[in-house]
């Protein structure tokens, strides 16, 4: 009886953290990474890009049928009860249409996320490029790490392109009406 009770206690006690992630670059050209705010220098403070953290996604669950067709499964919602906001926000989330297992804020937030970090990269890349304009201030050592990290962000911004375009597609493929993901 006891050992239950200390799992139970244990599995009450082990619930997940939510934190935003802060990213900013270093005068060398460092990106740098933190969930801490504190923990970021002064003079990098105004240039911090905020990731915000998406939790985790549900798992997409399909069925399928005895004649081979894959049906989707939703999820079950509990029936509301009384009018508590509780209950008016299940209401809502009953409602809520579903495509390709996903709802309409899951999938503009998946947009949005890559294209966040789209945007960054980029900036990262033109950032680059200003400090590459002027060679005068550089030893060879940092020109050729700035060029090589440039190629490396190329590679990165490149495979989130591709990313998102596949993204695009299932989103097509799924019915997700062209407003959420354009």
């Amino acid at each position: 009886m006891i050992r239950y009770l200390i799992a139970l206690l244990v599995l009450l006690i082990a619930v997940p953290a939510f934190a935003d992630i802060y990213r900013w670059v270093d005068e060398r050209g460092t990106v740098n990474f933190t969930e801490d705010f504190s923990k970021i220098p002064a003079k990098y403070r105004k240039r911090v890009k905020v990731i915000p953290d998406q939790g985790t996604v549900a798992p997409e669950v399909i069925e399928t049928s005895g004649e081979g067709k894959a049906e989707e499964k939703k999820p079950a919602v509990a029936e509301p009860v009384g009018n508590s906001p509780a209950a008016s926000k299940q209401a809502v989330e009953k409602k809520k249409e579903l495509y390709g297992g996903k709802d309409e804020d899951t999938w503009r937030t998946e947009f949005e996320k890559i294209r966040a970090e789209i945007k960054s990269y980029e900036d990262e890349i033109s950032d680059r490029k200003a400090r590459l304009a002027n060679p005068d201030n550089l030893s060879r050592a940092e020109y050729l790490g700035l060029q090589l990290g440039m190629k490396r962000l190329d590679e990165k911004v490149a495979s989130l392109k591709e990313k998102l375009a596949a993204l695009e597609e299932t989103a097509r493929r799924a019915g997700v009406p062209p407003e959420v993901w354009k």
